[in-house]
């Protein structure tokens, strides 16, 4: 390993270039673009600069494991921007569920943080499979922050305050558990959801085609060339007919083949049929 390659043995002073270098890695690792958000969780996070190695940024390693579980942003809320997700069961799950000839739905939460999205999805989904009587969907929630995986896995959360179920439509609140001071998830969607480690840049084979993806408020913590890379890769996974939800403030690039679902809708996108 070069002499320099880990950054403990560098001086206190040059803490401020330290981090600089990190920050740098961390950019070609994931995407992040630099921003004060970063730049702060980033200081906050300095005691595990020393153990990184920096010739070879890799998420896999577990020393960058760490600094991603404390540098990436997990914000999410369930039925987080509510109207987007109803849109999106009136007007893309009737028509992703037709002619399946018994193949469940695939559906995608990419950035799924501590898993509130994704059991959202799951919910409206299973609501849609057993109106159109068909197999049960499979959702798979992907992020980076293991902490974060570790608790969508449980799928029990504080219930508040403030109120976890504060967006969830009344219609939906129903599903939704009370134990404690804790909200969980049905067996059922337990059953039927899975979530996965994965580097968006670097989407695993194994996801194959999806017939959704939703890729919200995650985009914005990216370089420009880092987004454009991460929408081609979902694209490619996304079936011809499939629906792509992003952020409100996301717009993809052209020639992705990609157009809006509705005049009407936010940011629900449409993959050309070939």
């Amino acid at each position: 390993m070069p002499r320099n390659a880990r950054l403990g043995p560098r001086p206190l002073e040059d803490e401020r270039g330290n981090l600089a270098l990190v920050l740098a890695a961390m950019t070609g690792l994931a995407g992040l673009a630099p921003s004060d958000v970063v730049t702060r969780r980033l200081e906050r996070a300095r005691a595990l600069i020393p153990s990184l190695d920096l010739s070879h940024p890799d998420e896999q390693d577990p020393a960058w494991a760490a600094l991603l579980d404390a540098v990436t942003v997990q914000e999410t809320r369930f039925f987080r921007a509510a109207s987007q997700l109803l849109d999106f069961r009136e007007l893309c799950l009737p028509t992703l569920f037709e002619g399946r000839g018994g193949q469940p739905v695939k559906i995608l939460s990419a950035g799924c943080a501590t898993g509130e999205e994704a059991w959202s999805l799951a919910l409206l989904a299973s609501e849609a499979a057993q109106a159109n009587s068909a197999p049960a969907p499979s959702v798979i929630g992907i992020d980076l922050c293991r902490h974060a995986l570790a608790k969508a896995k449980v799928g029990k959360y504080p219930a508040g305050p403030p109120d976890a179920l504060r967006e969830v439509p009344t219609s939906y609140r129903q599903y939704f558990l009370q134990q404690g001071g804790d909200v969980l998830l049905p067996a059922h969607l337990h059953a039927m959801t899975q979530f996965m480690r994965a580097n968006l840049l670097r989407l695993p084979a194994g996801l194959g085609q999806l017939d959704a993806i939703c890729c919200r408020n995650v985009l914005i913590y990216l370089t420009d060339s880092a987004r454009h890379e991460v929408l081609r890769g979902l694209v490619q996974h996304l079936a011809p007919g499939g629906a792509l939800l992003l952020g409100a403030t996301d717009s993809p690039p052209p020639k992705l083949g990609l157009r809006p679902w509705a005049a009407d809708t936010v940011a629900i996108w449409r993959k050309d049929a070939r």
